[in-house]
């Protein structure tokens, strides 16, 4: 594990794009829609090959053998996706409204979305069992007030939307799509500071949940976000060079 002086130097060698950079990636950022719903998606388990996404979202084509739900998802997650982007290009706060506005977009029309849950749930295969639902509504507030002391006080940008992307699985305020806004709520974080929004695929996956995990679990009750927080600082590094490399 990086030691806080490490991580430092890490995050201080990552400078955000000056606004001008930034603007000519917004049509870049769009047009790459089918790819982030692939990789967002195939995190959480849709079947849907990125051709097949591609197909669903540009030709309406319903892929044989494959669920309902995963074309769905695709869809819904292709609106998600565009309400970031145009959240991102308007320097929109990040408020309770913000969060419970992506996730309704994430879920579609899921009786559930953009709603607090109102009762326990569990992660498959992780040790970190989310807090009761009573304490969620606090809890978030707590989160987004902790992102705002965060950001006065000059954190670096990457370190706190990642403690934004790490509190809100840790919190796991709701029913399901928790790790799909999440991932936006972080892109979203970044994007309005300057950087770059970070792809997680299904190469990543393995190493993505064991990070997760073992952070959540490290501090009972809280976590300790540094080590998501390095990890999420690599994938900016690398997100940095490729989007560069496009403009230059």
């Amino acid at each position: 594990m990086d030691t806080s002086q490490e991580l430092k130097e890490r995050l201080e060698a990552l400078r955000p794009l000056n606004a001008g950079r930034i603007a000519r990636l917004f049509p870049h950022w769009r047009a790459e829609d089918a790819l982030y719903v692939y990789t967002t998606n195939a995190v959480e388990g849709s079947t849907l090959t990125l051709g097949e996404t591609i197909a669903v979202l540009e030709h309406g084509v319903s892929i044989g053998g494959k669920p309902v739900a995963d074309h769905l998802d695709a869809i819904n997650g292709q609106k998600a996706y565009a309400l970031m982007l145009d959240l991102a290009q308007r320097r929109a706060p990040i408020t309770l409204e913000t969060i419970l506005d992506l996730h309704r977009a994430v879920v579609g029309d899921a009786t559930y979305a953009g709603a607090l849950r109102d009762e326990a749930v569990y992660i498959r295969g992780s040790l970190h069992v989310p807090p009761n639902h009573v304490k969620v509504p606090r809890l978030v507030d707590e989160m987004l007030a902790l992102y705002d002391d965060e950001r006065n006080a000059e954190e670096h940008p990457i370190s706190s939307a990642a403690k934004l992307h790490f509190r809100l699985l840790t919190i796991h305020p709701f029913k399901d799509g928790n790790g799909r806004t999440a991932r936006l709520l972080q892109n979203l974080a970044l994007i309005r500071e300057g950087y770059v929004p970070v792809l997680i695929g299904p190469e990543e996956k393995p190493r993505y949940f064991d990070v997760l995990q073992s952070a959540q679990v490290a501090v009972p009750g809280v976590g300790d976000p540094a080590p998501f927080v390095a990890y999420v600082a690599d994938l900016e590094a690398a997100a940095l060079r490729r989007y560069l490399a496009s403009l230059e």
